[in-house]
């Protein structure tokens, strides 16, 4: 009788032993949790204190964004689309092709896009996307009907994206012109690991409108030039 009630009280020593363990496990794991999300809170807020710190000069409010049209489009399978009463937009495909002859490496491609003023062919702009294009791809279109200012967003994959802008150039004594450039939008900071694209509000004005945390922010076009067309999917 003595060794079994010896036999039942060291079971439940071991079962109260075993509760204590699992009690302390859990809640140094949530204070673990709980530091961890502090820590993120903390950096996220840095983040944000940092980029309002670069890019607060461009800080706008809703009354200076320029009306504009937004379409989208299907990537590679884009053809052409009119915008307003003078402007049309049209996708030429060409070949891709590798700096290191291998089908993964640094990309180029020969595609345009065309930009025709009553028909007549003004501008044009290397695509992201080529024949034999088989990943997924869209694009997004938005025309300023004031300054008939276009800027094309490719986006190959989910991974690779590009702008590019179509500008009126007026240059006293001279015939209107087009340029051509292409340009890149800060990253909005986030606590994501792949943050999202800035929602963008319009054109125009040699700038892009876009909204950071609830901010519109006014980028310059001239101020965030992307040089280099090179890419990898991925």
């Amino acid at each position: 009788m003595l060794l079994g009630l010896v036999t039942l009280t060291g079971c439940h020593s071991a079962e109260y032993k075993q509760k204590v363990e699992w009690k302390r496990s859990y809640a140094a794991e949530r204070a673990r949790l709980q530091t961890e999300s502090q820590r993120m809170e903390e950096g996220l807020r840095q983040a944000k204190a940092r980029f309002v710190e670069r890019y607060g000069r461009y800080q706008c409010t809703r009354d200076d964004v320029p009306q504009t049209d937004e379409s989208r489009g299907p990537g590679h399978r884009f053809k052409s689309m009119q915008l307003g009463d003078h402007v049309t937009l049209k996708l030429k495909l060409g070949k891709a092709t590798h700096a290191d002859g291998s089908p993964y490496g640094p990309t180029r491609t020969a595609s345009r896009y065309q930009l025709l003023w009553d028909g007549k062919l003004v501008a044009e702009a290397e695509s992201l996307y080529s024949t034999g294009n088989e990943g997924s791809s869209g694009n997004r279109i938005f025309y300023c009907p004031k300054d008939h200012t276009v800027v094309v967003y490719d986006d190959l994959c989910w991974s690779t994206q590009r702008f590019c802008v179509f500008e009126k150039s007026y240059v006293p004594g001279t015939p209107v012109s087009w340029r051509v450039q292409y340009f890149n939008v800060p990253e909005q900071p986030t606590a994501q690991p792949l943050p999202d694209l800035a929602k963008i509000l319009g054109v125009g004005n040699g700038r892009i409108y876009v909204e950071y945390d609830g901010q519109p922010y006014a980028l310059p076009f001239d101020d965030f030039i992307e040089t280099k067309l090179e890419f990898t999917v991925g």
